[in-house]
């Protein structure tokens, strides 16, 4: 998932040594990834093939595919940046946008994504639209994962960098060589079951850190009401206003648009689904996949509550106790829970296994897709042994690269905030995927021409929001949303460790510098017409680049029919959810709908697929 753009990736002023045995937690973590990765890879047979090493022979179960689901989006950011949110801007309702994206992926997406029998998503685009399309999708998918992979082990790498003593380097090199290790040796197969098994450690650490956490703060009653006293409760507001950080609305309607290009529209995700053997499968394992998401992000929620409940007389960030944000539930760990042993430990394995997963995910996507979008292509003929040796070379190849890349967002972090460049990158790329796929599967209208239009405005429009974000930023343009905060009652004796970093706070003579700046009053400031369009709230942006793919996809299909009016044939109807093909019969009758969809069960040279809807 993208990160909120109150987070900034920074190293902090504080250093801890942590003992051996919270050490020994993070290394058993990351040798038992790699075992699995070394077994699947040197000891099952038929992992040599392509289909095997990209696919897992389509056979396996529910559970391991169920928490690979969960995990791979729940990246390391996740972890460290919902909790932050919650202490920033409060409770809100967006873990039930998973409801009605579980229910839209189940009936309308689903059926088509397993009937296809996909190995790489994007093949869909070949069958429906052109190899253009096909092509155009497969690039933007590249680019993002080529992107997400270092920002995810980046922002960890370096908050947790100094709780554990160790360079950012070196654990970001830890991160990569152990992923491409297992990634590269046991294919889809490893990559799922080390999910698995980082998934486990994630709902451990979060479980562990909630329980203890309410312990140490005084009971969930004392900590949920120093949270309702600053207006931390759940957001029932109505307010329309898109810049507003969090509503009803943006909670339900921009939640369920923000994630749903990460499971609708992602080589990962797709790929998942079509490891199961049945469709039926495959929905059991989306509806725990729902259910999964919820509990993390409630989790998160959870800490979130209890970090405000013990810093809320003493914000850890304007008392420089940390310098940026994303530290704080380190922080909260290694001083408040710090008499807990293994905890330190199991929050960093925690967070490192959001990482690994997020970066063993991305790998094998990308294998899948350049094998079959690019080399399958320009090298035809290639057994199914050498696509999957040449699988392996290219998820090792693109792992040194992003491991290379982390050095350059490490600059580019120091010029801009990652938030609203990872924003832009999700909201400008997985956008118009899922918009083609839903102009595809949804519109029998839609055609080649118009879908390549829709998506060339709305990757401009998408482009001009996140890069007006980004300027609006780094000028302090945009409306600050922040709920109320205080050092007053930095207690900075009781600090352990930190009396030091509590020196300057105490001794200032301008007192009145202890109360932070009221915020509530944005919306009564003047803000210039760009700067309200670039102010509107993240959750919005992947939700522009598919909502204008979708308007601007229909205008220029319907453009381009008028012209051409005998240009584009039948769409097949296997490449149709099979509720809209319904929809449309009932509305305009077979006789009228069969001048654009072609009913009969067919399997050609391109379209594998034998469904009849």
């Amino acid at each position: 998932m993208s990160l909120p753009d109150g987070i900034r990736i920074t190293t902090t002023n504080f250093t801890e040594t942590l003992p051996w045995s919270e050490y020994l937690v993070i290394g058993t973590v990351i040798l038992s990834s790699l075992s699995i990765g070394v077994y699947y890879g040197c000891f099952v047979p038929g992992n040599t093939k392509n289909d095997q090493f990209l696919m897992a022979g389509r056979s396996m179960s529910i559970l391991p595919v169920t928490l690979s689901l969960v995990c791979s989006f729940v990246s390391a950011v996740t972890l460290l940046g919902n909790p932050v949110e919650v202490y920033y801007y409060g409770q809100q309702w967006t873990f039930l946008c998973f409801i009605p994206m579980g229910i839209t992926i189940w009936y309308l997406y689903l059926p088509v994504f397993h009937e296809l029998k996909l190995t790489s998503a994007y093949q869909y685009f070949e069958w429906r639209f052109s190899r253009t399309v096909r092509t155009m999708c497969s690039i933007f998918a590249i680019v993002h994962l080529m992107t997400y992979m270092p920002i995810t082990t980046l922002g960890p790498s370096l908050a947790l960098g100094q709780v554990a003593g160790l360079d950012y380097r070196i654990s970001a090199a830890t991160i990569f060589v152990v992923c491409v290790a297992y990634s590269s040796m046991g294919g889809l197969k490893a990559v799922l079951w080390t999910d698995s098994l980082q998934a486990i450690v994630m709902i451990v650490s979060l479980v562990a850190l909630g329980i203890c956490g309410i312990i140490e703060v005084g009971g969930f009653s004392l900590a949920w009401e120093r949270n309702v006293d600053t207006g931390r409760q759940f957001n029932n507001s109505l307010d329309p206003d898109p810049r507003r950080r969090h509503t009803v609305w943006t909670s339900l309607i921009g939640g369920y648009l923000l994630w749903m290009p990460f499971f609708a529209a992602t080589q990962a995700q797709i790929q998942r689904y079509n490891s199961v053997a049945t469709l039926r499968q495959a929905r059991m394992c989306l509806l725990f996949n729902t259910v999964g998401m919820m509990g993390f992000y409630l989790l998160c929620a959870l800490l979130g509550m209890l970090i405000f409940a013990q810093f809320y007389n003493c914000d850890p960030v304007h008392a420089k106790l940390v310098t940026s944000p994303d530290q704080l539930l380190p922080l909260f760990v290694i001083d408040v829970l710090r008499g807990y042993p293994t905890l330190p430990g199991l929050l960093i394995a925690g967070i490192t296994s959001g990482s690994m997963s997020t970066v063993s995910s991305a790998l094998n996507s990308l294998s899948a897709l350049i094998t079959e979008d690019f080399v399958k292509r320009y090298w035809p003929g290639k057994s199914d042994i050498v696509l999957g040796n040449m699988s392996k070379i290219i998820s090792v190849a693109t792992g040194l690269i992003a491991f290379l890349l982390v050095f350059v967002m490490k600059t580019v972090n120091e010029t801009i905030q990652i938030a609203p460049f990872t924003t832009l990158i999700t909201g400008s790329l997985l956008g118009p995927i899922l918009g083609v796929f839903t102009l595809g599967m949804f519109s029998p209208w839609a055609n080649n021409l118009g879908v390549l239009c829709g998506m060339i405005i709305s990757i401009a429009i998408s482009g001009f929001v996140g890069l007006g974000n980004i300027l609006a930023g780094r000028k302090n343009l945009l409306p600050n949303m922040r709920l109320p905060l205080t050092i007053r009652g930095c207690p900075c004796a009781n600090m352990t460790g930190f009396e030091a970093a509590c020196e300057d706070l105490v001794d200032e003579d301008d007192q009145d510098r202890l109360d932070l700046p009221d915020t509530s009053g944005w919306k009564n400031l003047e803000y210039s017409g760009w700067v309200k369009i670039w102010s509107a709230s993240y959750m919005w942006q992947p939700g522009i680049g598919i909502v204008s793919t979708l308007i601007f996809g229909i205008l220029f299909s319907s453009l381009v029919s008028a012209l051409f009016p005998q240009r584009y044939p039948k769409v097949k109807s296997n490449l149709l959810s099979r509720p809209f093909v319904r929809l449309w019969n009932k509305m305009f009758g077979v006789k009228c709908m069969q001048q654009f969809i072609d009913y009969g069960e067919h399997s050609d040279n391109n379209n594998n697929a034998d469904t009849k809807f």
